[in-house]
């Protein structure tokens, strides 16, 4: 099986709590855009973050700061491929192993995975659909909660009319539930970026009325962790082919 990365973050507990909504006020661009790339004195924030949401039910719970502390750990993980298939992966080995041992292994890592990227779009809608086919995976009512204050936290964070006024995303697919939230379609979108700035301007058609409008969406955060893990990438492909 697969190693996982384990963090400090021991939770047994993990699916036993109910929690509330919350509302976030601050917004994600006016965070500080020094170190986004992952690993660095965020991530125990945000492992804190985890086990706040976790031991009580405070309507205070700030998602755009959990989404924020995330986006700088190391375990970050903005197109989500990779962990959506550790958590599916670990899933079908708690389900399916013969061996009680392994199997209980299986569901300690999934929790573990989960808890890691719980700020993570991706991962709480697998989390919620797993655990609506089997109580082990956790409580169905605290991923809903979840995902409705994530969603909520980038409906808030802007209007999208203009650049200085787009939404915010840490993810992409982000940028897809907020279009489905919204009633749009997306009929052309052009993807730039001025200086250290990332943004995609929609053209989209409002389902409702049929009215036409543009939309900015702020992609600052995963577009710039992806530009570097592919400028690390083609370095680190160039250093062995020098050698």
């Amino acid at each position: 099986m697969k190693q996982i990365p384990i963090t400090a973050l021991f939770i047994t507990a993990f699916f036993i709590l109910v929690l509330p909504h919350s509302a976030a006020a601050q917004r994600l661009r006016d965070a500080p855009l020094k170190d986004t790339s992952p690993g660095y004195m965020d991530t125990p924030y945000y492992n804190k973050m985890v086990r706040d949401a976790l031991k009580d039910r405070s309507p205070y719970f700030d998602f755009m700061q959990f989404r924020i502390l995330y986006a700088r750990t190391r375990q970050y993980d903005p197109g989500g491929e990779r962990v959506l298939k550790t958590v599916n992966d670990l899933a079908y080995l708690a389900l399916h192993e013969e061996d009680p041992q392994r199997a209980e292994t299986a569901l300690f890592a999934y929790q573990t995975e989960v808890s890691n990227h719980l700020a993570n779009i991706d991962v709480v809608l697998l989390a919620l659909s797993l655990a609506r086919e089997d109580k082990r995976f956790g409580r169905v009512d605290f991923f809903e909660w979840m995902r409705e204050g994530l969603v909520k936290t980038v409906l808030i964070s802007g209007d999208g009319y203009t650049l200085n006024g787009a939404y915010d995303v840490i993810t992409l697919s982000e940028e897809l539930l907020l279009f489905s939230r919204l009633g749009l379609k997306r009929i052309d979108t052009k993807a730039a970026h001025e200086g250290i700035i990332y943004y995609n301007m929609h053209t989209a058609e409002d389902l409702r009325t049929g009215e036409k409008r543009t939309v900015f969406v702020n992609t600052s955060i995963p577009m710039r962790h992806l530009e570097e893990a592919r400028e690390k990438e083609k370095s680190f492909t160039l250093d062995l082919r020098k050698r």
